[in-house]
């Protein structure tokens, strides 16, 4: 119920129930509440890459080839995430807008190794840093409505996610064990790729959790508030 009236507070602006400035910090402190709830551990992990086997002339299964797998994890979230409402205006007749900003730093592992016919000729991890970029834009679209017998009308709102945009920034290698120089070098280089070759699928995680963060629920639900509480209508 507290994270509902939240979401209620952007509704109200046009009337002057408090300043915008106030509003934004409220919902920001409820947006970042209700992320550390819902963000995975870990954020992305690829590791299909991994435990590769092939049959030997002798038709044994031995490991083989160039396995490699990829972990990215949060960093301290509840103190480095960080959560900005800002543009909370009117959008139009019972509808508000808003912004949201998240970034979040992250970790990066990526293990590799190489076999043939069964002889493991090298194994080695390189850690990394990267800064986690999400950026929503909101709106919240308000009415009321009468269901008989009742003698108040209810607020319905829709709450949604209408554009999303999300970058990472600041890759930083941070340790690679047993190698350096221009190894090390091309390693980050290989960092860097699979980052980015990851995006989309990375994007599409955090958009969910953001989502639910946003919504609590469901892009195609409502939400009624009335004197009996809040409720979740699927439309």
């Amino acid at each position: 119920m507290l994270s509902a009236l939240f979401f209620v507070l952007p509704a109200m602006v046009g009337l002057g129930a408090a300043p915008p400035e106030r509003l934004s910090a409220d919902l920001a402190l409820t947006l970042k509440d209700l992320l550390l709830g819902a963000l995975p551990t870990p954020l992305y992990e690829d590791a299909k890459n991994w435990n590769l086997q092939r049959k030997n002339l002798r038709g044994q299964l031995k490991n083989d080839g160039k396995w490699w797998k990829l972990r990215i994890e949060a960093r301290d979230p509840a103190t480095r995430l960080v959560v900005q409402v800002r543009d909370l205006q009117p959008g139009g007749k019972n509808r508000q807008t808003f912004n949201v900003y998240l970034t979040m730093d992250a970790g990066i592992l990526l293990e590799r190794q190489t076999w043939l016919s069964g002889v493991r000729l090298y194994s080695g991890s390189t850690r990394a840093r990267v800064k986690l970029q999400l950026s929503l834009a909101c709106e919240v679209v308000t009415r009321l409505e009468t269901v008989k017998p009742a003698l108040f009308p209810d607020l319905i709102m829709r709450i949604r996610v209408v554009h999303s945009d999300f970058r990472f920034q600041d890759v930083v290698v941070e340790h690679t064990v047993g190698v350096g120089g221009d190894a090390a070098e091309i390693i980050g280089d290989t960092i860097l790729s699979l980052v980015k070759q990851i995006k989309p699928s990375l994007e599409r995680r955090l958009l969910e959790k953001a989502n639910v963060a946003v919504l609590k629920a469901a892009d195609s639900r409502e939400l009624r508030i009335g004197l009996g509480g809040v409720s979740r209508e699927k439309k």
